[in-house]
């Protein structure tokens, strides 16, 4: 099989796997270093400080120092369910997640399809095959790749839209010592002057350059953020108790999303979850969310983004809810989003007797 009929048949075995988009990248240095090398220095990253480790800093510009023989770049998209409700909707009681959150940990589904597909690709040639595969956690610039790789372009809201398909997609990237055909970049900009991300964004979170102030993104300050939620943008997250939609539900490209692949499996959670039983019962964390990505901020960390999010509602019949969680409350930021609650509802009530 020669290195074109090799590229077309692991493009059909990807997608057999629930990949609908791929396109294959040369080992360039990264594109966008410099402005990602700016953004860390300008601290946009907040405090995910292994993003500015030397040694991942190190291999982000540079492919071959993940993997010496690198000589073409594997670039996937997986999509997932768009929000089935509005963004102004409101449940008491009840926070809402992120689309990306309702399945199994993508993680677990896309890294298991990723080792399947090389395992493909090493049965398919009888060349020695090198692969080094990653789904959003490795050191790779995947939206940068993914460009290059004619997949899509980055929008105003740093998400990566695919044209005619939207941007509810997962990433992944697979490095390789085989010099397959590579596709020709995306040039063109699909958001022209179009400002509804960054209009709709509650936090100004979206910055020119299309980058993230991450300290100020609702994604960010819900799962990714270990410490407490500032004051000024509590009342900013809304509904939002893991992750944000917002930027992504306005963008014009998601008016017809691609539908899920099934390969992600069946929901395993509802759009909105229960914030009174999340308090209530302990072990409900565990039984319910440890094998979807809720269990990324633990449950101190949901527990807080919940408190907040009562807050937010208002509703005078979560106040013992919230003094229970008071009384027994150790995590700093747990007990700061709790007293804040409490006194957003108290006040509230009072303003309106």
């Amino acid at each position: 099989m020669n290195l074109s009929d090799l590229r077309q048949s692991i493009q059909t075995e990807a997608m057999s796997l629930g990949f609908t988009h791929i396109g294959i990248a040369p080992p360039l240095p990264a594109p966008h270093q410099q402005m990602f090398l700016e953004w860390i220095e300008d601290g946009f990253h907040a405090d995910m400080d292994y993003l500015a480790r030397p040694d991942t800093l190190e291999k982000r510009m540079d492919p071959k120092k993940i993997l010496q023989d690198c000589q073409s770049i594997l670039c996937l998209a997986m999509p997932y369910p768009a929000p089935k409700t509005k963004i102004n909707v409101n449940f008491a009681g009840r926070g809402r997640i992120a689309s990306y959150a309702i399945t199994r940990d993508y993680h677990e589904i896309i890294w298991e399809k990723l080792t399947a597909l090389e395992s493909y690709i090493e049965e398919s040639t009888d060349l020695a095959v090198h692969c080094r595969s990653y789904v959003d956690t490795g050191p790779i610039l995947e939206r940068s790749y993914a460009v290059l790789a004619g997949l899509g372009m980055v929008g105003k809201n740093s998400c990566l839209i695919i044209q005619g398909a939207g941007s509810f997609f997962f990433l992944a990237e697979i490095l390789t010592n085989l010099p397959l055909p590579v596709d020709q970049p995306f040039t063109s900009d699909m958001c022209k002057n179009c400002q509804r991300c960054v209009v709709a964004c509650p936090t100004g979170c979206i910055m020119p350059d299309r980058t993230i102030d991450a300290s100020r993104c609702i994604s960010y300050l819900t799962i990714e953020n270990k410490g407490l939620i500032p004051d000024n943008l509590k009342a900013k997250l809304g509904n939002w108790v893991f992750g944000c939609d917002i930027c992504q539900m306005v963008c014009p490209h998601n008016n017809n999303p691609a539908g899920a692949s099934q390969s992600l499996g069946e929901p395993l959670l509802p759009e909105w979850i229960d914030l009174v039983e999340l308090f209530e019962d302990a072990a409900l964390f565990g039984e319910r969310y440890r094998h979807t990505p809720l269990a990324r901020p633990k449950r101190d960390g949901l527990l807080r983004n919940a408190a907040v999010v009562l807050g937010n509602q208002g509703d005078v019949a979560t106040l013992p809810v919230l003094e229970s969680a008071l009384e027994g409350a150790i995590d700093p930021s747990v007990r700061d989003a709790c007293e804040w609650a409490y006194e957003q509802i108290t006040q509230k009530n009072h303003d309106t007797d």
